[in-house]
């Protein structure tokens, strides 16, 4: 038998693949949505030396633990800076982590290949993949849940202390990356196994109580490194923020209020193009439940919890769902490879995954990219630093930023002093000259901005496309230019502006 036939064979085709998909063009794409603030925060990181206290473009921002923005400025020193392949290498890493993890749980829980079906679904879903690709906590958090997981099924009856400290590190360091759902998604899955013939009864021990508090005492060290070593001056409190995010948002949310039927479009929406083969696999457990094998009805109780808690949440958005899909997908291949096994062919289900493999690489990899080409942040980055080493070396200029967009700190970074922010509510002259300005900013800043190595960047709109345009009287004035989607579809929103100062 040739290894392509094997069982490693086709999880090495799988993984492969899949790496493939995640890595295509991930660096051809501008910074987009919430990753933006991932990539303004590390940048901070980096420029200032200060890891413990999260600013967002100058201003105190700990929406999350720490870990996640360490995990990118890790992969920054690595690859020699802060760009948007170390920005995204920790989420694609967890989706091919993920991918591996779906096919060792269905090969353990279910029909032989059944395994191998699920990695083919969550590998080739669109939405997952499209989230793998972006950095954001969302795909470790998925990372995390299906990795304590498949620890629990490796040996679901073990009472070692060593078995529960592994299940319990992972479910804190999960937590480490998006908030306290690291510790509730898992257990949510796993108690209606623990329940089932009273299982919960036989892990009531000490060992699992010390396991408890090591993991406490673990999770708890980036907060402590940060109130030992963080400013003194830096005003807010990160296990504070971790009860705000986690408790009072689900309890009382401020933002992102979906309407309750949220889930019910975005599962779906979210498991495509598999997601009839879940919902078939559903309707086949319920409608047989006294005759569906435990580990199905395991899987039906896990998701159907999960659904709950994230419906029961007042705060909803729709890549909430996302730790939902692997699971969805796994109730998919049973369903599936319980077809194969009645005597229909798996080639077609092989073609389809194949289709979808590639439909994927040019969407994700070669189309989308493609439409952020010749235009957007990377060309203005481009062009400001451009004409800037005409004058002096890029290194050399200080840049402050007037309220700007999230995207554009990280393209424009120069290796030089720390970028300074200026903040909207700030005031700064709106009208004037730009000896004004600096006269201004080195007033409101404390420092000295010399006038011919600083450049100013702002934000433009539909509504003030020329934010600060008295400075370009002497300054030279630098646009975002449409990218390769706006020209196609004629649609502009708003850009950047730089202002570089002419040479005496």
């Amino acid at each position: 038998m040739t290894f392509w036939k094997t069982e490693r064979g086709a999880l090495f085709v799988l993984l492969s693949v899949s790496a493939v998909i995640l890595l295509l063009g991930l660096g051809s794409r501008d910074v987009w949505g919430p990753e933006t603030r991932w990539a303004n925060i590390t940048l901070q990181m980096l420029q200032s030396g200060d890891y413990f206290d999260p600013y967002l473009k100058g201003t105190p921002y700990y929406d999350k633990p720490l870990p996640s923005y360490w995990l990118i400025t890790g992969f920054a020193k690595l690859m020699g800076g802060l760009g948007p392949w170390s920005l995204r290498l920790p989420s694609v890493i967890a989706a091919w982590l993920s991918i591996w993890l779906v096919y060792l749980i269905g090969e353990r829980l279910y029909r032989k290949g059944t395994g191998l079906m699920a990695g083919w679904m969550l590998a080739t879903t669109f939405y997952f993949m499209f989230w793998a690709r972006v950095a954001t906590a969302d795909v470790l958090t998925v990372c995390g849940v299906l990795a304590a997981v498949w620890w629990y099924w490796r040996g679901p009856d073990d009472t070692r202390l060593g078995r529960y400290t592994v299940f319990f590190l992972l479910l804190a360091a999960t937590s480490l990356f998006k908030g306290l759902i690291g510790f509730v998604l898992p257990g949510l899955v796993l108690l209606p196994h623990l329940l089932s013939e009273g299982r919960y009864k036989r892990h009531l021990n000490l060992r699992l109580l010390l396991a408890l508090v090591i993991a406490g005492a673990f999770y708890a060290i980036p907060f402590m490194l940060s109130h030992l070593y963080g400013a003194p001056t830096y005003g807010e409190s990160g296990l504070q923020l971790v009860f705000r995010e986690n408790v009072v948002r689900f309890f009382d949310p401020f933002d992102h209020m979906g309407p309750i039927y949220t889930y019910l479009i975005y599962l779906p929406a979210y498991t495509l193009p598999w997601a009839p083969c879940w919902i078939l696999g559903l309707w086949l457990a319920l409608r047989h439940w006294r005759h569906t094998v435990p580990n199905v009805r395991w899987l039906v109780w896990g998701l159907g919890l999960l659904f709950l808690f994230f419906t029961a949440s007042g705060s909803r958005r729709s890549y909430y769902v996302l730790p939902l899909v692997p699971f969805a997908q796994l109730l998919a291949a049973w369903w599936v490879s319980e077809r194969v096994a009645r005597k229909h062919s798996a080639a077609v289900w092989n073609r389809g995954f194949a289709v979808a493999a590639v439909v994927l690489m040019l969407v994700l990899g070669v189309i989308y990219p493609w439409t952020n080409g010749n235009g957007g942040v990377t060309r203005f980055a481009a062009d400001v630093q451009a004409q800037a080493v005409k004058r002096a070396p890029w290194d050399q200029w200080r840049i402050v930023m007037v309220e700007v967009d999230n995207k554009v700190p990280m393209y424009l970074q120069n290796h030089g002093a720390p970028f300074y922010y200026v903040a909207q509510t700030q005031d700064f002259p709106r009208e004037g000259d730009s000896a004004a300005f600096m006269a201004w900013l080195d007033k409101a800043s404390g420092q000295h901005f010399d006038t011919q190595r600083t450049i100013i960047v702002a934000q433009s709109a539909k509504d003030d496309p020329a934010p600060l345009a008295y400075l370009g009287s002497d300054h030279q004035v630098i646009r975002t230019q449409p990218d390769n989607g706006e020209r196609l579809f004629q649609r502009r929103d708003g850009g950047s502006v730089a202002f570089v100062p002419n040479p005496h």
